[in-house]
């Protein structure tokens, strides 16, 4: 289970976020609907092409240009972090890196980011952000903060601090065709940080290698609430590999916060295998969570849990007694809650794992509608446990 890495309350500042960031003002709009950037740009270029660029800095460029047009960054490293605040797209061409690596956390309105991000898109909607090696972030590499109908594709994300890409308290947004590999925090993250999330699309991802953290998270961290997300068809492996940050799963649904809901999500036709947690993982560690009406659907998992889950199931909200019997064993799909929950698991083939479907709760909170699966090479197809 990933913990929020903002301060519960950043809602407000993110949106009085206005034009400023960290003292930087937005420029005078460019009268042209396309800008590039290059690092041998120049303010006496054309700018009618790379070669002729008219910006030598990214975030020069995205200032400049008025709500609807599009920059273009050409190939270079860029050593800098970029924000985005107004509708445009925001075009990477082949050779095109971001390298975060010791920028100034960004300050939002009066609270700090816990590290630098590599493009940031708050506040706002219909960008679009593609074509760019992202790295050595502190933070995330793309961060979606409060912003809707966001399209983030066909990025490359390593070696940043905590996630690939971040959709934090948006909706209507979407993450495809990217690669997300070796960072801490995983792959990629829907959560409700600074507000509700709902109605995001993370689908024809790999995510791969993220040691401290799970391929794909979908994570309640305030009570704002995470619901009708679709997760689909990303290969997710070897993700959450390190016991000392607790694993991670192909993909999570999780919570510990008290009255949270994370609901109505969908988890269907991915390839997972490898990771540290389940290949799908649900945990509702509390009572007084709602966690539902997910769906696991139509996913080919083979072997995951290789490091065990101990569940951590309470009697009472933040209770630090945990009642759970650890599953040490591997496992393919795990449900375990504290919280009476409905979940549909339907339709996917499961193989080379002790369990293939493992269920717990404390009492019997876990009603589950199982059907259509396959099993091959799995000791106990479905593990039943109720603890007290």
């Amino acid at each position: 289970m990933r913990k929020s890495p903002f301060a519960v309350g950043a809602a407000a500042t993110v949106l009085a976020f206005g034009a400023s960031v960290a003292g930087t003002s937005v420029a005078q709009a460019s009268t042209g609907s396309t800008a590039y950037v290059s690092p041998s740009g120049s303010a006496s270029g054309a700018d009618t092409s790379c070669a002729t660029a008219g910006y030598a800095r990214i975030s020069k460029a995205v200032n400049a240009v008025s709500a609807g047009s599009t920059v273009v960054v050409c190939r270079g490293v860029y050593k800098t972090q970029v924000v985005v605040t107004k509708p445009l797209t925001l075009a990477g061409q082949p050779g095109a890196v971001i390298d975060a690596k010791g920028q100034k956390p960004l300050k939002i309105g009066p609270m700090k980011l816990p590290g630098s991000i590599g493009i940031g898109v708050l506040g706002t909607k219909n960008v679009q952000v593609s074509g760019f090696k992202v790295r050595n972030a502190g933070f995330d590499a793309i961060l979606v903060a409060l912003s809707s109908k966001v399209s983030v594709s066909h990025n490359v994300l390593k070696h940043n601090g905590d996630v690939g890409v971040d959709l934090n308290g948006s909706s209507w947004s979407q993450a495809t065709s990217n690669v997300s590999e070796d960072n801490m925090g995983g792959g990629f993250l829907v959560a409700d940080d600074v507000g509700p999330n709902s109605h995001n699309v993370v689908a024809w991802n790999v995510a791969t290698d993220n040691p401290g953290g799970c391929g794909v998270i979908l994570a309640g961290h305030t009570t704002a609430g995470v619901s009708d997300n679709l997760v689909a068809h990303n290969l997710l492996t070897y993700n959450g590999t390190l016991k000392s940050t607790g694993g991670g799963a192909g993909v999570v649904i999780a919570t510990e916060v008290p009255g949270e809901t994370v609901a109505h999500n969908t988890v269907t036709g991915n390839l997972i295998y490898g990771n540290g947690l389940a290949g799908v993982t649900i945990h509702a560690h509390f009572p007084t969570q709602n966690l539902n009406g997910n769906q696991i659907t139509g996913n080919v998992i083979g072997t995951n849990n290789t490091l065990g889950d101990p569940i951590q199931l309470g009697t009472s909200p933040g209770s630090k007694k945990n009642v759970a019997v650890p599953d040490t064993r591997t496992t393919g799909i795990l449900v375990g809650s504290a919280s009476r929950i409905h979940v549909e698991i339907s339709g996917n083939r499961i193989a080379r794992n002790h369990f293939g479907i493992f269920l717990e709760g404390v009492g019997h909170v876990v009603h589950a509608k199982i059907f259509g699966n396959q099993f091959h090479n799995v000791a106990k197809p479905v593990k039943w446990v109720i603890t007290h």
